[in-house]
């Protein structure tokens, strides 16, 4: 008995799949001592099934197919060098189902102001409270009867401290 390959197009397939579901972008204040930590120092969060200190979810703004380009218009951090500077990945946006899917929201000014970042995270499957106001995309943890399943997450180097008169937008690629 082996264990069977995912073919691209199986990914493919995956991609699409997740892109029909509702999802949501949580963000938190995760743990202060991550801000005293070295990157190598940071906890694995592949058996999380919740952020450290959620804060709220936003609906995201748009979930779309892209392929890595070198001189495609989307261009998501994903490192530093040795020598401190960040290294970022270029993609394309594709209007077929592919292995990577893009996905981003801009949250309000007002989305867990005056709070620090730590940790971001996906969310699929998660069940809202009933009775909110129709067309509400925030939800606070207090509005969410079921997390759902924590699809991905990341903890965010360095923290950034909300304010007020900024609105957040935050987006990452998912490879699948």
């Amino acid at each position: 008995m082996s264990l069977a390959t995912i073919t691209l197009s199986g990914r493919a397939f995956f991609g699409k799949s997740l892109k029909e579901q509702i999802l949501h972008i949580a963000w938190g204040e995760g743990d202060p001592n991550w801000d005293i930590l070295d990157a190598g120092d940071l906890p694995s969060v592949v058996e999380n099934t919740s952020l450290v200190a959620e804060l709220g979810r936003r609906i995201p703004n748009g979930v779309d197919y892209v392929l890595p380009d070198l001189d495609g218009d989307i261009s998501i951090p994903v490192g530093m060098d040795g020598q401190g500077n960040v290294q970022y990945q270029r993609y394309t946006a594709s209007a077929t189902p592919t292995p990577y899917l893009y996905i981003h929201c801009t949250f309000d000014n007002d989305d867990a102001a005056e709070n620090t970042i730590r940790e971001v995270a996906l969310f699929g499957g998660s069940v809202i409270a009933p009775g909110l106001p129709p067309g509400q995309r925030y939800f606070a943890p207090d509005e969410i009867i079921d997390p759902g399943f924590l699809i991905a997450m990341e903890i965010v180097r360095p923290a950034w401290p909300r304010s007020l008169s900024v609105r957040e937008t935050y987006g990452f690629v998912l490879p699948v």
